[in-house]
């Protein structure tokens, strides 16, 4: 299945004039997506194994890129809590409205800081984070710009790296398609969704992505539902 890319038609949410309310209710869709469909899940179970290998007692420090709605930062520091684990998150968007979205929903969550910024132009330095992640971001990019955030991603990390995005299938865009036509009538919601599925890596891909950006060995699993996460520990 050939991927459904294109730099100048870009998904809704990304379009420079896409408008405030609608990209803002399509944020709190996304949270439940991503609480319900298992994106929440497996980055947890993608982070925890890379930040059990730190040092007892240690507070392991996370940048998450493109943090959207802040609930992938939100969900890893209430697992930490549980495992009585200290986490400090760095959470990056370069998009003013998701991230005061995000700061409204990790509300209560101190562990949490925002900054603003281009995945695509990291500032940070060599090894200046633990662990660094990013979800539902790089089916945004073209495969270029995704070898590019993947050598990012290694640069900056101690410990390793965890991308988590969707896997392109038919059957995964069939069933966006029938979700949000079933539970929202958010227009952005219902284009980006069966869009990013669409414009998503496959497994294979992926990994061809890894070597080139010089970052192998890498783990590529398969995680419910239609997701696939990019494991690298160092």
């Amino acid at each position: 299945m050939k991927r459904h890319f294109s730099e100048t038609k870009p998904e809704m949410m990304d379009q420079p004039d896409a408008d405030p309310e609608i990209l803002e209710d399509d944020l709190r869709n996304l949270r439940i997506i991503n609480r319900c469909f298992g994106g929440l899940s497996a980055l947890r179970n993608a982070v925890v194994p890379i930040a059990m290998r730190a040092e007892p007692g240690k507070t392991i420090s996370i940048l998450d890129l493109a943090t959207g709605s802040g609930d992938q930062p939100v969900s890893i520091v209430k697992t930490f809590r549980r495992l009585g684990k200290g986490v400090r998150i760095t959470a990056v968007d370069r998009n003013e409205i998701m991230l005061n979205a995000a700061r409204g929903h990790a509300s209560g969550f101190p562990e949490i800081q925002f900054e603003r910024g281009d995945i695509l132009n990291l500032q940070y330095g060599r090894e200046s984070f633990d662990i660094v992640s990013c979800s539902l971001a790089i089916h945004h990019l073209s495969r270029s710009n995704g070898v590019k955030l993947l050598h990012e991603m290694n640069r900056i990390c101690r410990l390793g790296f965890v991308v988590n995005d969707l896997s392109r299938s038919y059957i995964g865009a069939a069933v966006a398609w029938v979700y949000t036509r079933l539970t929202t009538t958010n227009p952005m919601t219902r284009y980006d969704s069966v869009a990013s599925v669409l414009r998503a890596f496959r497994k294979e891909e992926l990994a061809e992505m890894a070597v080139e950006a010089g970052v192998q060995p890498v783990r590529i699993f398969t995680a419910p539902l239609f997701r696939l996460v990019v494991v690298k520990e160092k």
